[in-house]
């Protein structure tokens, strides 16, 4: 028989009919960068901190931030990023890159069910059609 794994709440300890002790510990398994991770599971309502971000989860958020900067003003051009950060040009402009993916996949690395994709693989050049994009994460679209 199969053990059944709660993904959220409280371990439980439940006495077993002959006088055992069964305790239930709930898991949440993922894989990152091609790896098994055990681990607790995340509350849904807590905030997740910036140790337990992916490296792709880091670089789509400071996409969206680099983004909002050009978009408001703040700074004239992706050079000027680039001096601030003490960062390549190419760099900002890859990272810039992952705010332009589908809102599935955008879902997919906030979410960390996007299966392992590199942030090169998505950030130089990416598919201008969506289903491109979804086609080379390998996911289906979800309309």
């Amino acid at each position: 028989m199969m053990p059944i794994v709660n993904i959220l709440g409280e371990a439980r300890v439940v006495r077993t009919s002959d006088g055992a002790l069964a305790v239930t510990v709930p898991l949440a398994i993922s894989r990152r960068a091609g790896r098994r991770r055990y681990g607790q599971a995340r509350d849904s309502d807590s905030a997740a901190t910036a140790a337990q971000l992916t490296s792709l989860q880091r670089a789509l958020a400071k996409g969206f931030r680099w983004r909002a900067m050009l978009e408001c003003g703040e700074v004239a051009s992706m050079k000027e990023i680039a001096e601030a950060e003490s960062t390549d040009n190419s760099y900002v402009g890859r990272i810039i890159n992952l705010t332009l993916l589908a809102p599935e996949i955008i879902a997919g690395i906030l979410d960390d069910t996007v299966p392992d994709v590199q942030i090169d693989q998505l950030g130089i050049s990416p598919p201008l059609l969506w289903s491109e994009q979804r086609r080379l994460v390998g996911i289906t679209a979800s309309l």
